[in-house]
């Protein structure tokens, strides 16, 4: 269970109390992130993220700031992405004050010195570099910049170098004076703690935040695909790393859950088909699985494979025979209750954590506006039937709306335009 407060200034504190734990999680999310930006300051809000542990009014220099937190014996990061920044700490139920007033602190009153801007660069450039020499990281990038192209959605969160090096101080101040809003912003508190104490301290410590609504608001999406789309990125990896599905559901659509629901039996788990088939009955990848991703303003459902060069054309038409299966037939009474019992044991499972829980309701508040609860969660998940299962797969996997996005070293696109044609 949660509480959720909206204070004077339209903030949102949301305070989950939790029985045996020693910990406490706070978790400070501001509605922003690369959706919200421009070409021009494409980066800037995974940028400002970075320049938050650079020196406070309070806490002047960066040591100031992460010798506290490993004082703390804390866990501690920062995390952008296309609609949201946050800002987290766990540590022993103790710290829950100084953690909360270290968050305040950084969020209101970060000092954002130009010397550090400068050295900073660099850092988020390697942090780009590292991503790109990564494919099991690059190939997402290279799967929303197929799905949306040129638009803020199909952007990388991270930017691009020409505009990291080129970013000024000013630049900044105003995406940091004009984004951070009382509004656009929500303090989570999980684990041990005193709820109204709790409440109490947020509203002190943020009572200084700026009042203004947000300057830059996301734009709406363009979902204009009518053939099939292949994207490949040559490169001489040792493995190819295959993405390949379909356009989804948005976080307000009223068949996520199912959604959510056929991925997991796709591949979710050591039973799911894709696991099955790919690795099980095939041997063709060691790391295989499926996942349906929702945003505020639109989805998709994707299934990951890295597999040996030679295997690439087997695999794709694999899966796709996979998808095409779910969409003839429905599963049966036995497979949706195994999948049904396996999202529930998870789920449970990883909430036993205090930062899990806070990223649970943290990221559905800023979504959607509207967290859920564990059982408002799973009565959604038991309405979902074996025929909203088909439904669903009859209205996503349209060979038309197909997306196979590749990172290896082929250059003729020919064999993988032929599974595509007889698929």
């Amino acid at each position: 269970m949660f509480k959720k407060t909206t204070l004077e200034n339209g903030l949102r504190v949301i305070t989950a109390p939790m029985q045996g734990t020693n910990t406490v999680t706070v978790l400070v999310l501001c509605g922003t992130g690369s959706d919200h930006e421009s070409r021009e300051i494409n980066g800037i809000s995974h940028f400002l993220e970075h320049m938050f542990f650079k020196g406070t009014t309070n806490r002047p220099t960066p040591d100031a700031i992460k010798h506290e937190l490993d004082g703390m014996g804390s866990i501690s990061n920062a995390f952008t992405s296309h609609e949201m920044t946050g800002y987290h700490i766990k540590a022993a139920k103790t710290y829950l004050d100084q953690s909360l007033d270290l968050l305040a602190d950084i969020y209101n009153n970060s000092l954002l010195p130009a010397e550090e801007i400068e050295r900073e660069r660099q850092v988020v450039v390697e942090e780009m570099h590292k991503d790109r020499d990564t494919p099991t990281l690059y190939i997402w990038w290279i799967w929303e910049q197929l799905l949306w192209g040129d638009q803020p959605a199909g952007w990388d969160v991270i930017g691009t170098e020409k505009v990291i090096r080129a970013l000024t101080r000013d630049d900044f101040v105003n995406y940091f004076h004009h984004q951070y809003v009382a509004g656009n912003t929500a303090v989570v508190i999980a684990g041990n703690f005193d709820e109204n104490n709790a409440i109490e301290r947020v509203r002190h410590l943020f009572a200084g935040t700026r009042t203004a609504p947000p300057m830059r608001q996301k734009p709406a999406v363009r979902e204009d695909q009518a053939s099939p789309a292949l994207h490949i990125e040559y490169k001489e990896t040792d493995q190819t790393h295959i993405a390949l599905g379909f356009r989804g559901y948005d976080a307000h659509h009223p068949r996520r859950m199912a959604a959510e629901v056929l991925a997991a039996l796709l591949g979710g788990s050591w039973s799911a088909r894709m696991w099955d088939r790919i690795r099980e009955k095939l041997g063709l990848a060691y790391t295989v699985f499926s996942a349906h991703e929702s945003y505020s303003n639109r989805g998709y459902l994707l299934t990951y494979a890295g597999v040996d060069h030679k295997n690439a054309e087997r695999t794709i038409a694999a899966a796709l025979e996979e998808y095409k299966n779910i969409s003839i037939a429905p599963p049966s009474v036995e497979e949706l209750k195994r999948v049904k019992d396996y999202i529930r044991g998870t789920t449970l499972i990883g909430l036993e954590q205090s930062n899990a829980v806070a990223s649970f309701i943290g990221s559905e508040e800023m979504l959607t506006g509207r967290p859920q609860t564990v059982d408002e969660m799973f009565a959604k998940l038991d309405a979902v039937t074996a025929e909203d299962i088909s439904a669903v797969a009859r209205e996503l996997f349209v060979p038309s709306r197909l997306n196979i996005a590749l990172i290896g070293p082929f250059k003729d696109p020919a064999p993988f335009e032929e599974i595509i044609k007889k698929w």
